[in-house]
């Protein structure tokens, strides 16, 4: 005896998402560069098409074109902005083609990217581990900027950090962030090898601890 198939009980293949026109312009910036943040030095990504570095040129082109449009709005002003937001449409949408084409619907790869997925069922989830940890050197000394990939689900950050020594010591202090770009971690020992872990939460619960990152601060 033959048996149908219910179609909607399979599963949907994750994906993300490249609607960036439909986006205002404030949206666009806020996602062109939380994209380009968490894909920067993203192992699961090692060679974005188009090149990220080409990707930021247009958008500060665009972000100035949209301040000069906003302060002073004249149609000239406006029709520039306008003919600068199209090709970085297309870039970011070949993007995400390219991430698409790389995450195969695998989705902890496709949240590391920092594109919207169509995943919202995972709203009532747990976050997932995070990925994609980087430290490099603040702007004075004995600082170390922390920056980690986002993760649409995720509601606040925590971090904590420790120097590091052949034997363990125990964790310091956690603290909280919203952001996943440019946290500040400091004062801190000069000369020192610090590590650094981060940790997802939402109102569903709380995530595991990334790998650790480390640093030689200076």
């Amino acid at each position: 005896m033959c048996r149908s198939i219910n179609r909607t009980n399979m599963a949907t293949k994750m994906k993300a998402l490249i609607g960036f026109g439909k986006m205002k312009d404030d949206e666009l910036v806020i996602s062109c560069n939380t994209i380009i943040g968490a894909m920067t030095d993203n192992a699961k990504y090692p060679a974005p098409t188009p090149a990220l570095a080409d990707i930021q040129i247009m958008l500060d082109d665009f972000t100035a074109k949209l301040a000069v449009a906003r302060k002073r709005g004249s149609p000239e002003d406006t029709a520039r902005k306008d003919e600068s937001r199209s090709p970085l449409i297309v870039v970011m949408q070949q993007l995400g083609y390219y991430v698409n084409s790389v995450a195969q619907g695998h989705l902890s790869t496709l949240l590391s990217s920092g594109f919207p997925t169509n995943s919202t069922s995972f709203a009532n989830q747990v976050p997932l581990k995070v990925d994609n940890v980087r430290l490099s050197d603040g702007r004075q000394s004995g600082q170390v900027k922390l920056d980690f990939a986002p993760q649409k689900i995720a509601t606040i950050y925590e971090y904590r950090y420790r120097i590091r020594t052949d034997i363990p010591v125990e964790w310091g202090d956690r603290f909280t962030t919203t952001s996943s770009r440019s946290n500040i971690i400091a004062p801190l020992e000069v000369g020192k090898f610090y590590e650094v872990q981060v940790r997802a939460i939402n109102t569903q619960g709380v995530g595991d601890w990334s790998d650790s990152a480390n640093i030689l601060v200076r």
